[in-house]
């Protein structure tokens, strides 16, 4: 009954691991099908979300508010998945969602360089210069690209339960090292840990429908937290019909049972011309 979140390298196998982590535990496995389900659930373009999924860092710090709004659609797709447990989640950072939830399993897969370089020789047929360049190009993209997303902490081996070298060539090996984690009794869920996920997604879920509602789009840097269905939204907002606009789309989410709304009303004094 355990979140098993899987990060790997370019070249590590894995996407493999995961895939047969899931078919060894029946557990459902989703990887890149969450930017869909979050294109499909929230009405937002898929080739939009999946432009600014793999956008460079240089692109994502022009548009700062697009990357916020990718992240709360994100977000609230994996907290959807999450909620109903039995779940093998395989990407870029995923790890950090699920920090302090006692029945996820934070799993990070590494190979050594050379290893990686021979692996994509082989799959894509490319020389050793070229599958050494198409590596470092991607450990450089994808770590400066997810550690704005993310933060630089997902990268940390100290932020995982467990790092696998996968060296030796074995996936079987190294899914049935993953999957005999989520049978100990230690990654069992408890009804804290389960409210916790329900709770995140709960406030995941009210994010995305701020930043889905023209009336509320302006007002993504608000505070949202969960608690049984309880809703509080804190922050700063420019005017009064933010504010109540800001409580009407929280109120109309599935599973809100009450909002409390406090944030403060800032107004931006612009001194006359002298």
């Amino acid at each position: 009954m355990a979140i098993i979140a899987i990060s790997r390298q370019m070249g590590s196998g894995g996407y493999t691991i995961a895939a047969a982590v899931a078919k060894i535990l029946k557990y459902e496995y989703a990887d890149r099908q969450m930017i869909i389900d979050a294109a499909k659930a929230f009405d937002v373009s898929e080739a939009k979300i999946a432009e600014a999924a793999e956008r460079r860092l240089s692109g994502w710090q022009r548009f700062d508010e697009e990357r916020h709004r990718y992240r709360i659609f994100l977000d609230a797709a994996f907290y959807t998945i999450a909620e109903r447990d039995n779940v093998v989640a395989a990407g870029r950072g995923i790890a950090s969602l699920v920090r302090g939830i006692s029945h996820a399993i934070r799993i990070r897969i590494m190979a050594p360089f050379d290893v990686r370089v021979e692996r994509i020789m082989k799959k894509e047929g490319l020389d050793h210069a070229k599958a050494a360049h198409k590596i470092r190009e991607y450990d450089r993209d994808v770590v400066a690209r997810i550690s704005y997303l993310f933060g630089p902490e997902w990268i940390l081996p100290e932020n995982y339960d467990v790092v696998i070298n996968t060296l030796r060539d074995d996936p079987a090996l190294y899914a049935d090292m993953v999957a005999s984690f989520a049978n100990h009794p230690r990654f069992a869920p408890t009804p804290e840990s389960t409210q916790m996920i329900r709770n995140l997604s709960l406030a995941a879920r009210v994010r995305a429908a701020m930043a889905k509602d023209p009336r509320t789009q302006s007002a993504l840097d608000l505070d949202v937290t969960a608690d049984k269905g309880h809703v509080s939204v804190t922050g700063s907002v420019r005017h009064a019909a933010l504010r109540e606009a800001v409580t009407s789309v929280a109120r109309e989410v599935p599973g809100v049972v009450s909002v409390s709304s406090e944030q403060v009303i800032v107004s931006f004094y612009h001194p006359a011309a002298v």
